[in-house]
Protein backbone atom coordinates (compact mmCIF):
# COMPACT_ATOMS: atom_id res chain seq x y z
CA UNK A 1 0.00 0.00 0.00
CA UNK A 2 1.73 3.81 -1.11
CA UNK A 3 2.00 5.46 1.85
CA UNK A 4 -1.21 6.56 3.77
CA UNK A 5 -1.25 10.41 2.63
CA UNK A 6 -2.82 12.01 0.33
CA UNK A 7 -2.10 15.60 -1.41
CA UNK A 8 -6.01 16.62 -1.26
CA UNK A 9 -7.17 19.22 -3.29
CA UNK A 10 -10.67 19.10 -2.40
CA UNK A 11 -13.14 17.84 0.68
CA UNK A 12 -16.43 16.58 0.10
CA UNK A 13 -19.97 15.27 1.62
CA UNK A 14 -19.97 11.22 2.26
CA UNK A 15 -23.20 9.25 2.67
CA UNK A 16 -22.68 6.09 4.24
CA UNK A 17 -25.11 3.70 2.94
CA UNK A 18 -25.54 0.31 5.53
CA UNK A 19 -28.60 -0.61 7.23
CA UNK A 20 -26.02 -2.02 10.09
CA UNK A 21 -26.61 0.38 12.94
CA UNK A 22 -23.09 -0.70 14.41
CA UNK A 23 -21.15 -0.26 10.78
CA UNK A 24 -23.29 3.24 10.72
CA UNK A 25 -21.93 4.55 14.14
CA UNK A 26 -18.49 2.80 13.63
CA UNK A 27 -17.64 5.03 10.26
CA UNK A 28 -19.44 7.58 11.60
CA UNK A 29 -17.54 8.16 14.46
CA UNK A 30 -13.99 7.03 12.36
CA UNK A 31 -14.69 9.79 9.92
CA UNK A 32 -15.63 12.67 12.41
CA UNK A 33 -11.92 13.79 12.62
CA UNK A 34 -11.28 13.21 8.79
CA UNK A 35 -10.47 16.68 7.51
CA UNK A 36 -11.03 15.61 3.79
CA UNK A 37 -14.84 15.59 5.28
CA UNK A 38 -16.99 17.87 5.12
CA UNK A 39 -20.06 16.54 5.81
CA UNK A 40 -21.62 13.21 6.74
CA UNK A 41 -24.59 11.69 5.57
CA UNK A 42 -26.62 8.56 6.20
CA UNK A 43 -28.81 5.90 3.50
CA UNK A 44 -30.44 2.78 5.27
CA UNK A 45 -30.98 0.77 2.28
CA UNK A 46 -29.81 0.67 -0.95
CA UNK A 47 -32.78 2.25 -3.16
CA UNK A 48 -32.13 4.97 -0.25
CA UNK A 49 -28.91 5.48 -1.00
CA UNK A 50 -29.64 5.48 -4.95
CA UNK A 51 -31.71 8.59 -4.30
CA UNK A 52 -29.28 10.45 -2.47
CA UNK A 53 -26.21 9.83 -4.17
CA UNK A 54 -26.29 12.44 -6.34
CA UNK A 55 -26.32 15.35 -3.76
CA UNK A 56 -22.85 13.66 -2.61
CA UNK A 57 -19.28 13.64 -3.47
CA UNK A 58 -18.41 10.27 -2.28
CA UNK A 59 -20.58 6.49 -1.17
CA UNK A 60 -19.52 4.24 1.46
CA UNK A 61 -21.66 1.52 0.57
CA UNK A 62 -21.81 -2.07 2.52
CA UNK A 63 -21.00 -4.98 0.62
CA UNK A 64 -24.06 -6.95 2.52
CA UNK A 65 -26.48 -4.56 1.21
CA UNK A 66 -26.51 -5.54 -1.90
CA UNK A 67 -28.05 -8.84 -1.37
CA UNK A 68 -29.32 -11.12 -3.96
CA UNK A 69 -28.43 -8.41 -7.01
CA UNK A 70 -24.56 -9.14 -6.25
CA UNK A 71 -22.42 -6.32 -5.62
CA UNK A 72 -21.69 -5.75 -9.60
CA UNK A 73 -25.66 -4.92 -10.23
CA UNK A 74 -25.34 -2.70 -6.59
CA UNK A 75 -22.75 -0.60 -8.06
CA UNK A 76 -24.39 -0.09 -11.51
CA UNK A 77 -27.72 1.27 -9.30
CA UNK A 78 -25.54 3.89 -7.92
CA UNK A 79 -23.77 4.87 -10.75
CA UNK A 80 -26.79 4.98 -12.72
CA UNK A 81 -28.31 6.98 -9.80
CA UNK A 82 -25.46 9.96 -10.09
CA UNK A 83 -23.18 8.38 -7.21
CA UNK A 84 -19.55 10.70 -8.31
CA UNK A 85 -17.25 7.90 -6.50
CA UNK A 86 -17.82 4.65 -4.32
CA UNK A 87 -16.38 2.75 -1.21
CA UNK A 88 -17.31 -0.65 -0.70
CA UNK A 89 -17.19 -1.39 2.59
CA UNK A 90 -17.33 -4.72 4.26
CA UNK A 91 -16.06 -7.24 7.88
CA UNK A 92 -14.47 -9.22 5.46
CA UNK A 93 -11.32 -9.28 2.96
CA UNK A 94 -13.28 -11.87 1.04
CA UNK A 95 -11.17 -11.71 -2.39
CA UNK A 96 -13.94 -12.28 -4.70
CA UNK A 97 -15.66 -9.56 -3.12
CA UNK A 98 -12.99 -7.49 -3.68
CA UNK A 99 -12.20 -8.44 -7.52
CA UNK A 100 -15.82 -7.96 -7.82
CA UNK A 101 -16.04 -4.49 -6.43
CA UNK A 102 -13.32 -2.97 -8.25
CA UNK A 103 -14.03 -4.32 -11.27
CA UNK A 104 -17.90 -3.75 -11.15
CA UNK A 105 -16.29 0.32 -10.68
CA UNK A 106 -15.39 0.85 -6.77
CA UNK A 107 -12.80 3.80 -6.84
CA UNK A 108 -11.41 1.70 -3.27
CA UNK A 109 -12.84 -1.03 -0.98
CA UNK A 110 -12.17 -0.71 2.96
CA UNK A 111 -12.81 -3.06 6.03
CA UNK A 112 -15.32 -1.69 8.57
CA UNK A 113 -11.96 -2.60 11.11
CA UNK A 114 -9.53 -0.85 8.93
CA UNK A 115 -7.16 1.15 10.80
CA UNK A 116 -8.22 4.89 11.18
CA UNK A 117 -5.93 6.48 9.61
CA UNK A 118 -5.84 3.88 6.61
CA UNK A 119 -9.78 4.82 6.22
CA UNK A 120 -8.78 8.53 6.27
CA UNK A 121 -6.41 8.18 3.47
CA UNK A 122 -8.56 6.08 1.43
CA UNK A 123 -11.26 8.54 1.89
CA UNK A 124 -8.83 11.45 0.99
CA UNK A 125 -7.45 9.80 -1.66
CA UNK A 126 -11.30 9.04 -3.64
CA UNK A 127 -12.61 12.31 -3.00
CA UNK A 128 -9.74 13.50 -5.19
CA UNK A 129 -10.18 11.02 -7.54
CA UNK A 130 -7.70 8.45 -6.37
CA UNK A 131 -7.59 4.73 -5.84
CA UNK A 132 -6.07 3.34 -2.83
CA UNK A 133 -6.64 0.06 -1.48
CA UNK A 134 -4.94 -0.97 2.24
CA UNK A 135 -3.27 -3.59 2.03
CA UNK A 136 -5.28 -5.86 4.65
CA UNK A 137 -7.75 -5.79 1.77
CA UNK A 138 -4.95 -6.85 -1.12
CA UNK A 139 -3.51 -9.36 1.15
CA UNK A 140 -6.05 -12.32 0.85
CA UNK A 141 -6.31 -11.60 -2.73
CA UNK A 142 -2.97 -11.91 -3.36
CA UNK A 143 -2.38 -15.04 -1.23
CA UNK A 144 -5.06 -16.55 -3.05
CA UNK A 145 -3.35 -15.67 -6.56
CA UNK A 146 -0.02 -16.94 -6.24
CA UNK A 147 -1.45 -19.73 -4.23
CA UNK A 148 -3.26 -20.22 -7.61
CA UNK A 149 -0.43 -19.64 -9.49
CA UNK A 150 1.80 -22.12 -7.69
CA UNK A 151 -0.99 -25.00 -8.59
CA UNK A 152 -0.74 -24.13 -11.98
CA UNK A 153 3.03 -24.23 -11.85
CA UNK A 154 3.21 -27.39 -10.49
CA UNK A 155 0.87 -28.72 -12.60
CA UNK A 156 3.11 -27.90 -15.95
CA UNK A 157 6.26 -28.87 -13.78
CA UNK A 158 4.65 -32.32 -13.62
CA UNK A 159 3.64 -32.53 -17.39
CA UNK A 160 7.31 -32.13 -17.87
CA UNK A 161 8.49 -34.75 -15.86
CA UNK A 162 6.08 -37.08 -17.19
CA UNK A 163 6.67 -36.81 -20.71
CA UNK A 164 10.41 -36.78 -20.22
CA UNK A 165 12.25 -38.30 -16.83
CA UNK A 166 15.60 -37.16 -17.69
CA UNK A 167 14.10 -33.55 -17.22
CA UNK A 168 12.26 -34.60 -13.95
CA UNK A 169 15.88 -34.74 -12.29
CA UNK A 170 17.14 -31.85 -13.89
CA UNK A 171 14.19 -29.50 -12.74
CA UNK A 172 14.71 -30.13 -8.99
CA UNK A 173 18.66 -29.59 -8.83
CA UNK A 174 18.67 -26.61 -11.33
CA UNK A 175 16.59 -24.61 -9.56
CA UNK A 176 18.51 -25.34 -6.36
CA UNK A 177 21.52 -24.06 -7.65
CA UNK A 178 19.83 -21.06 -9.99
CA UNK A 179 18.78 -19.64 -6.52
CA UNK A 180 21.85 -20.37 -4.67
CA UNK A 181 23.71 -18.07 -7.53
CA UNK A 182 21.01 -15.57 -7.73
CA UNK A 183 21.63 -14.66 -4.08
CA UNK A 184 24.80 -14.06 -4.65
CA UNK A 185 23.37 -11.41 -7.49
CA UNK A 186 20.10 -9.79 -6.43
CA UNK A 187 18.81 -11.33 -3.57
CA UNK A 188 15.51 -10.18 -4.13
CA UNK A 189 15.10 -12.49 -7.39
CA UNK A 190 16.56 -15.47 -5.15
CA UNK A 191 13.89 -15.05 -2.66
CA UNK A 192 11.07 -14.76 -5.72
CA UNK A 193 8.59 -17.00 -6.14
CA UNK A 194 8.27 -15.69 -9.67
CA UNK A 195 12.14 -16.83 -10.69
CA UNK A 196 11.76 -20.21 -8.76
CA UNK A 197 8.52 -21.03 -11.02
CA UNK A 198 10.80 -19.37 -13.65
CA UNK A 199 13.01 -22.22 -12.88
CA UNK A 200 10.74 -24.80 -12.95
CA UNK A 201 9.21 -24.44 -15.94
CA UNK A 202 12.13 -23.58 -18.37
CA UNK A 203 11.28 -26.67 -20.14
CA UNK A 204 8.02 -26.67 -19.97
CA UNK A 205 8.21 -26.16 -23.85
CA UNK A 206 9.39 -29.64 -24.42
CA UNK A 207 6.58 -30.65 -23.68
CA UNK A 208 6.17 -30.13 -27.89
CA UNK A 209 9.13 -32.27 -28.86
CA UNK A 210 8.22 -35.71 -29.73
CA UNK A 211 10.20 -38.58 -27.49
CA UNK A 212 11.97 -40.07 -29.66
CA UNK A 213 14.00 -36.62 -29.90
CA UNK A 214 14.38 -35.93 -26.45
CA UNK A 215 15.59 -39.71 -25.97
CA UNK A 216 17.39 -40.19 -28.93
CA UNK A 217 21.01 -41.76 -27.88
CA UNK A 218 22.90 -40.35 -30.87
CA UNK A 219 23.36 -37.10 -32.07
CA UNK A 220 20.41 -35.36 -33.94
CA UNK A 221 20.02 -34.13 -37.32
CA UNK A 222 19.32 -30.70 -38.85
CA UNK A 223 15.95 -31.26 -39.05
CA UNK A 224 15.96 -32.38 -35.11
CA UNK A 225 17.65 -29.70 -33.52
CA UNK A 226 15.19 -27.12 -35.10
CA UNK A 227 12.44 -29.41 -33.33
CA UNK A 228 14.76 -29.13 -30.04
CA UNK A 229 15.57 -25.27 -30.26
CA UNK A 230 12.17 -24.51 -30.49
CA UNK A 231 11.22 -25.27 -26.99
CA UNK A 232 11.81 -21.90 -25.40
CA UNK A 233 10.03 -20.25 -27.78
CA UNK A 234 7.06 -22.93 -27.23
CA UNK A 235 7.11 -22.60 -23.88
CA UNK A 236 6.77 -18.95 -23.75
CA UNK A 237 3.27 -19.63 -25.68
CA UNK A 238 2.17 -21.84 -23.54
CA UNK A 239 3.37 -19.43 -19.90
CA UNK A 240 2.44 -16.27 -21.33
CA UNK A 241 -1.71 -16.54 -21.99
CA UNK A 242 -1.89 -17.92 -18.04
CA UNK A 243 -1.16 -14.76 -16.56
CA UNK A 244 2.19 -15.73 -14.41
CA UNK A 245 5.07 -12.85 -13.99
CA UNK A 246 7.19 -11.51 -16.52
CA UNK A 247 10.01 -13.42 -14.41
CA UNK A 248 8.60 -16.84 -15.58
CA UNK A 249 8.48 -15.36 -19.28
CA UNK A 250 11.61 -14.60 -19.10
CA UNK A 251 13.14 -17.48 -17.48
CA UNK A 252 11.15 -19.67 -20.29
CA UNK A 253 12.07 -18.07 -23.17
CA UNK A 254 15.24 -16.77 -23.04
CA UNK A 255 17.43 -19.32 -20.85
CA UNK A 256 19.24 -19.95 -24.24
CA UNK A 257 20.45 -16.93 -24.90
CA UNK A 258 24.13 -16.10 -24.86
CA UNK A 259 25.95 -13.22 -24.17
CA UNK A 260 27.62 -13.03 -27.53
CA UNK A 261 24.23 -12.71 -28.91
CA UNK A 262 24.22 -16.21 -30.95
CA UNK A 263 21.58 -17.67 -28.89
CA UNK A 264 17.85 -18.51 -29.56
CA UNK A 265 15.30 -17.71 -30.18
CA UNK A 266 15.51 -14.26 -30.36
CA UNK A 267 19.49 -13.84 -30.43
CA UNK A 268 19.51 -11.38 -27.95
CA UNK A 269 22.95 -9.81 -26.60
CA UNK A 270 24.37 -8.66 -23.59
CA UNK A 271 22.16 -6.82 -21.25
CA UNK A 272 19.28 -7.09 -23.04
CA UNK A 273 19.07 -10.98 -21.86
CA UNK A 274 16.96 -10.61 -18.23
CA UNK A 275 19.01 -11.07 -15.74
CA UNK A 276 16.96 -13.63 -14.11
CA UNK A 277 17.75 -15.53 -17.73
CA UNK A 278 21.38 -14.83 -17.58
CA UNK A 279 22.01 -16.69 -14.61
CA UNK A 280 19.64 -19.41 -15.23
CA UNK A 281 21.83 -20.08 -18.29
CA UNK A 282 24.95 -20.29 -16.39
CA UNK A 283 23.06 -23.26 -13.61
CA UNK A 284 21.43 -24.66 -16.47
CA UNK A 285 24.65 -25.28 -18.29
CA UNK A 286 26.33 -26.58 -15.17
CA UNK A 287 23.75 -29.27 -14.11
CA UNK A 288 23.77 -30.28 -17.99
CA UNK A 289 26.49 -30.94 -18.54
CA UNK A 290 27.01 -32.84 -14.82
CA UNK A 291 23.61 -34.79 -15.27
CA UNK A 292 23.22 -38.49 -16.68
CA UNK A 293 22.02 -38.20 -20.52
CA UNK A 294 20.74 -41.01 -23.00
CA UNK A 295 23.47 -40.05 -25.52
CA UNK A 296 26.42 -39.64 -22.95
CA UNK A 297 27.77 -39.62 -19.32
CA UNK A 298 27.55 -37.27 -16.95
CA UNK A 299 31.24 -34.87 -16.79
CA UNK A 300 32.96 -34.07 -13.06
CA UNK A 301 31.44 -31.16 -11.53
CA UNK A 302 35.49 -29.96 -11.98
CA UNK A 303 35.49 -29.57 -15.82
CA UNK A 304 31.74 -28.19 -16.03
CA UNK A 305 32.68 -25.48 -13.75
CA UNK A 306 36.35 -24.70 -15.54
CA UNK A 307 33.78 -24.59 -18.86
CA UNK A 308 31.35 -22.23 -18.14
CA UNK A 309 33.94 -20.23 -16.26
CA UNK A 310 35.99 -20.11 -19.68
CA UNK A 311 32.50 -19.06 -21.38
CA UNK A 312 32.39 -15.68 -19.66
CA UNK A 313 31.71 -12.84 -21.96
CA UNK A 314 31.11 -15.11 -24.74
CA UNK A 315 27.78 -17.59 -23.87
CA UNK A 316 27.06 -16.49 -20.31
CA UNK A 317 27.79 -12.72 -18.33
CA UNK A 318 30.81 -12.22 -16.98
CA UNK A 319 29.60 -10.26 -14.01
CA UNK A 320 26.92 -13.83 -13.15
CA UNK A 321 30.16 -16.01 -13.86
CA UNK A 322 32.57 -14.14 -11.12
CA UNK A 323 29.23 -13.83 -8.86
CA UNK A 324 29.34 -18.18 -9.26
CA UNK A 325 33.52 -18.31 -8.62
CA UNK A 326 32.84 -15.99 -5.35
CA UNK A 327 29.98 -18.00 -3.91
CA UNK A 328 31.95 -21.41 -4.76
CA UNK A 329 34.81 -19.77 -3.07
CA UNK A 330 32.90 -18.71 -0.18
CA UNK A 331 31.20 -22.30 0.19
CA UNK A 332 27.59 -20.95 -0.27
CA UNK A 333 27.25 -22.11 -3.93
CA UNK A 334 27.42 -26.35 -4.11
CA UNK A 335 28.14 -28.14 -7.36
CA UNK A 336 27.52 -31.69 -6.51
CA UNK A 337 27.39 -31.55 -2.97
CA UNK A 338 31.09 -30.01 -2.23
CA UNK A 339 32.12 -26.19 -3.27
CA UNK A 340 34.82 -26.44 -6.00
CA UNK A 341 37.14 -23.44 -4.82
CA UNK A 342 39.26 -23.09 -7.50
CA UNK A 343 40.37 -24.03 -10.76
CA UNK A 344 43.51 -25.67 -9.47
CA UNK A 345 41.15 -28.25 -7.83
CA UNK A 346 39.82 -29.67 -11.50
CA UNK A 347 44.08 -29.07 -12.93
CA UNK A 348 44.69 -31.62 -9.88
CA UNK A 349 41.96 -33.83 -11.22
CA UNK A 350 43.31 -33.86 -14.47
CA UNK A 351 46.81 -34.76 -13.96
CA UNK A 352 45.58 -37.40 -11.52
CA UNK A 353 43.95 -39.07 -14.24
CA UNK A 354 46.80 -38.39 -17.34
CA UNK A 355 45.26 -40.12 -20.43
CA UNK A 356 41.90 -40.69 -19.03
CA UNK A 357 38.42 -39.57 -20.32
CA UNK A 358 38.78 -35.84 -18.74
CA UNK A 359 41.38 -35.07 -20.77
CA UNK A 360 39.21 -36.41 -23.83
CA UNK A 361 36.03 -34.34 -23.30
CA UNK A 362 38.76 -31.35 -22.37
CA UNK A 363 40.58 -31.17 -25.53
CA UNK A 364 37.09 -31.51 -27.94
CA UNK A 365 35.15 -29.09 -26.40
CA UNK A 366 33.51 -26.62 -28.46
CA UNK A 367 32.15 -23.29 -26.45
CA UNK A 368 28.75 -23.88 -28.17
CA UNK A 369 25.54 -24.83 -25.63
CA UNK A 370 24.28 -26.78 -28.48
CA UNK A 371 26.60 -29.80 -27.68
CA UNK A 372 24.71 -29.71 -24.23
CA UNK A 373 21.08 -31.04 -26.09
CA UNK A 374 19.25 -31.30 -22.95
CA UNK A 375 20.33 -27.74 -21.69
Amino acid sequence: MPPLQSARTRAGRVLLASSNPHTQATLRAMLAGCDAVTRIDEAWSLPEACGLSRSVDLVLFEATESGRLGVTAALDGLRTAGAPAVIVVSADSNPEIVRNSLHAGAVSFVLTWSDLRALHATVGAALDGQGLVPTEVVQPALEQSHGRMRAVVESLALAVEAKDSVTSRHLRSVTHLAVQLAAQIDPDIATSDEFRYGCLLHDVGKIGVPERILSKPAPLTDDEWVVMRSHPDTGARVVEPLGLPQTVVDVVRHHHERWDGLGYPDGLAGEAIPLAARIFAVCDALDAMTSERPYRDPLPHSIAYARVRREAGRQFDPAVVAALERGVLRGEIELGGQATSTGASSTRLRRRRVGGAAQLVESVFIPNPDVIRAL
